[in-house]
């Protein structure tokens, strides 16, 4: 769609009102007024940079969009089940009643509305995140709403700014451009450096978005959604968190978004007079229902024919806060009745009618019709995988805790283990310290595999599920990224510790023998990382999934083999020991080194009663077991608790909605 400027006095400092603000009419030294006078300038060379948002030569095309919405209600379960059959307990709580509104393109439209009052709840309705309860018709351009399709022609950029820590912002947004655009590499460039530019992250476009301010973190979530040019973009509460003159900067981005032909819609909690002023349409909530929808000039008037007066240099944003809030008594049901009898439609219907003819203009412009009407993303799956699994590695060699703590710990407790058991695998006398060595082996390389996972995977939960709700990827692309990534490390850790140990533990020298330690070692930690990715995945916060991990690691330890025998295990439990993964690892680790004919353990005593490598197995009860059934096995847990992650992450992201 071309975009043209339309009006880039709102969001500019015009200078005539700058010098009013700062010195008024009072005679200042000419110096003094030379350096404002520059300061100024720079102020507003800044400020006309965020209007370039409003023509890019690069955006692709899309078609203007309108949004309408008929008797919408929401309703939640309120309570356990089994209570909805008392009878003065219903069992569901109405959220939102019965709203009706339309929302044009070219406007930037604020519901605004007391804390509790159904803003968010409204937001994620109307951008298609919540489904389960909701009754109604909303409609896009005239025609009942289709979800995947709307999905891919709009955005939702949420009050907590979910981003990569450890992406740079050139980065973070070549990977939105590399997902979301299917051009030439020199146009995506050129693309993100206009809205970099326009946004003004130029100057931080080197920098990580951990080191971000506030701000800064604002607009580059907008930029990054910016890239594909949705026709409708919804703010959770856009200014939270913020200074004034942040604040000021992110609404003034919005309302040029929006006169660039875009539908802007925003929760907004108590805006300053000067940002009220910004909006063009308002939408006021209390307890869940509407009492106002229209223009900001007419809400005073609107409130004077009710018998409501706004005190003068009264913000209105906040009296009308304070009368949904029930400061000035219990008026939201003359509010509720005035807006169902329609007092607000004659106004509504003047600005439609205003409207008119830009929206046939905008609904005229060059727009990629098949891009916006298809239900596929942009790129194949193979594309997807590829971008997210560069993005992943560079997270992954980037952050501090997860991989150079990681390969840290792992050579450092290597040469701790190695000293501690320094010279021992060859000697029948310490038989006893080397098996417990071995079981400490898997022991740590499980928990250094599965903790990890284990505080890292929910952290990402949420960025996944802001670009996989907003049509980045597909659930399979980020998961076979996400899984593919970490094993090159989940591998290498596990090398470097064994090969530490090994030899300084005296171990046999035999290159078999050590190929045979290391692959079972790799696969006992694999699987664990697997378990904690379940973990991770299927826990509801962080402090979950803390607790959860090493909880799952108690029982699988326990009937690992080591501390009990498993006929000594009573029948009615024998069978927690086949679901144990570190059975199967300490298993074939013993076989490795014990087994295989190996010939007698030195003996520098008179007598040693396990000085042949035969009694030893018989000792654990593992002389009958099979080295290809261990790594079949460990295979298998593998393959199943992938799968189970994936359908966990599947059935979260429909429960989302």
């Amino acid at each position: 769609m071309a975009e043209e400027a339309v009006e880039p006095e709102s969001v500019s400092i015009p200078m005539e009102e700058a010098v009013m603000c700062n010195g008024g009419g009072q005679p200042q030294a000419p110096p003094q007024q030379q350096q404002e006078a520059s300061m100024l300038t720079h102020l507003k060379k800044v400020e006309n940079q965020i209007t370039e948002a409003q023509r890019f030569s690069h955006l692709p095309k899309r078609s203007a969009v309108d949004l309408e919405f008929t008797d919408l209600s929401y309703t939640i379960q309120e309570g356990p089940c089994w209570r909805k059959r008392a009878c003065c307990f219903s069992g569901f709580k109405a959220l939102l009643k019965c709203l009706s509104g339309r929302f044009c393109s070219r406007e930037l439209i604020g519901i605004m509305g007391p804390s509790g009052a159904g803003k968010s709840t409204l937001m994620n309705i109307l951008a298609g995140y919540r489904e389960t309860g909701m009754k109604g018709q909303i409609l896009v351009n005239g025609k009942p709403r289709d979800l995947r399709t709307f999905r891919k022609m709009s955005c939702y950029i949420m009050q907590d700014d979910m981003l990569l820590p450890h992406l740079t912002v050139q980065e973070a947004m070549m990977v939105s451009a590399n997902l979301k655009l299917n051009e030439t590499m020199e146009v995506k460039k050129q693309l993100v450096n206009e809205i970099l530019t326009a946004l003004g992250l130029h100057e931080c476009a080197h920098t990580r978005t951990g080191s971000l301010s506030g701000g800064q973190c604002k607009r580059l979530a907008i930029a990054l959604e910016l890239v594909n040019n949705p026709p409708v973009m919804f703010f959770d509460e856009p200014t939270s968190g913020l200074d004034s003159a942040s604040c000021y900067q992110v609404v003034s981005l919005m309302r040029s978004l929006a006169l660039g032909g875009r539908t802007i819609i925003c929760t907004i909690h108590q805006p300053s007079a000067k940002l009220f002023e910004m909006f063009n349409k308002l939408y006021i909530l209390s307890q869940g229902q509407c009492i106002y929808k229209g223009t900001v000039p007419h809400l005073i008037p609107y409130l004077k024919t009710l018998g409501l007066y706004c005190p003068t240099y009264h913000n209105p944003a906040d009296f009308i806060i304070e009368v949904a809030s029930g400061e000035y008594g219990d008026l939201n049901p003359v509010l509720f009745e005035a807006v169902q009898g329609g007092l607000c439609d004659l106004e509504e219907k003047k600005n439609q009618c205003d409207k008119k003819g830009p929206l046939v203009c905008a609904t005229k412009c060059p727009m990629d019709s098949g891009h916006i009407e298809s239900h596929t993303f942009a790129t194949s799956t193979l594309t997807q995988f590829c971008i997210l699994f560069k993005r992943t590695f560079i997270t992954i060699c980037r952050d501090q805790v997860l991989t150079h703590l990681r390969l840290m710990s792992h050579i450092s407790i290597g040469v701790l283990i190695g000293l501690l058991y320094l010279n021992i695998g060859n000697d029948a006398s310490k038989v006893f310290n080397n098996t417990g060595f071995l079981f400490f082996s898997m022991l740590f390389l499980m928990f250094g595999a599965l903790m990890p996972t284990v505080l890292t995977f929910p952290l990402e939960m949420s960025v996944f599920m802001r670009e996989h709700l907003n049509y980045w990827y597909s659930l399979k692309a980020y998961y076979l990224a996400k899984t593919m990534a970490d094993i090159p490390f989940q591998v290498i850790c596990p090398i470097m510790y064994c090969s530490i140990v090994y030899w300084m533990t005296e171990q046999p020298p035999e290159a078999s023998r050590y190929l045979l330690f290391i692959a079972l070692s790799t696969c006992t930690a694999l699987v664990a990382q697997s378990l904690g990715l379940l973990v991770g995945a299927a826990s509801t916060s962080l402090q979950v999934a803390t607790f959860v991990g090493p909880v799952t690691a108690i029982p699988v330890l326990l009937f690992s083999g080591f501390f009990v025998n498993f006929d000594t295990i009573p029948k009615y439990l024998q069978w927690s020991s086949y679901v144990s993964y570190v059975r199967y690892g300490f298993e074939g680790v013993i076989l490795s080194i014990y087994g295989m004919n190996r010939s007698e353990l030195e003996c520098p005593a008179k007598v040693c009663k396990f000085q042949q490598p035969v009694e030893v197995l018989q000792l654990l009860d593992v002389e009958d077991a099979k080295l290809y059934v261990d790594f079949i096995v460990l295979g298998i847990f593998f393959v199943i608790l992938r799968l189970a992650t994936y359908i966990v992450l599947r059935y979260k992201v429909k429960s989302e909605r």
